[in-house]
């Protein structure tokens, strides 16, 4: 799908981009590509793409795991104030958690990446349903 790019009247230093997709494992590779080059045209360094794609893979790969299967899913790059904001629209409930993953474990470690590797990360429920997710990253 097309993204969608909407300005902020109130604030010229601020603009946003949006991927609408469905929540398949299929797509994940294509919201973290697109993040990136979101990344890339709003000033983020070359170097620290690798980083970012990683961290909008968790995001986006906890919301196909953990949300309804199929269910719309959005994707928003946002920049303001010297920071690239990733969010991740899903139809689940559950809040995202920071775990304790034995070694021996496979998943478990995207939170923890999250708030290691971000500036800062949250996640707020939707009035409409459903749960954003993000992180702030420097751009």
């Amino acid at each position: 799908m097309a993204p969608d790019r909407s300005v902020s009247e109130s604030s010229m230093n601020w603009s946003e981009m949006s991927l609408h997709l469905e929540a398949r494992a299929s797509q994940i590779a294509a919201a973290r590509n697109w993040v990136a080059a979101q990344a890339l045209e709003n000033g983020v360094a070359g170097d620290r793409i690798p980083l970012l794609k990683l961290l909008a893979s968790e995001l986006v790969t906890n919301a196909v795991l953990h949300g309804p299967a199929n269910g719309p899913l959005t994707v928003r790059v946002s920049t303001s104030d010297g920071q690239l904001r990733v969010e991740v629209d899903d139809e689940g409930l559950d809040p995202p958690q920071l775990r304790d993953p034995t070694a021996t474990e496979m998943g478990g470690r995207g939170m923890i990446l999250l708030a290691r590797f971000s500036t800062r990360w949250s996640w707020d429920r939707r009035a409409s349903g459903g749960k954003t997710v993000w992180f702030d990253f420097p751009l």
